[in-house]
């Protein structure tokens, strides 16, 4: 198990799930705000259903198989 809890904090994790189409959360503190797969990102944004999102603001986690 992870210890992250699957949340997604390197390059190499965007990367992964941009790769391969695997579906990400994202929340403000505790709040959810949106789920879906990553479109693009780059070292301070992450664009999900046509949303960008600041990597320092938002929480990304994980979410296979949703």
């Amino acid at each position: 198990m992870r210890e992250d809890n699957g949340q997604l904090t390197q390059h190499s994790d965007f990367i992964y799930h941009l790769e391969h189409h695997v579906p990400v959360q994202v929340y403000d503190r505790d709040t959810h705000i949106e789920i879906g797969v990553i479109t693009r990102f780059d070292s301070q944004f992450v664009e999900i259903a046509d949303t960008l999102f600041h990597r320092r603001r938002f929480r990304f986690i994980s979410r296979p198989g949703y």
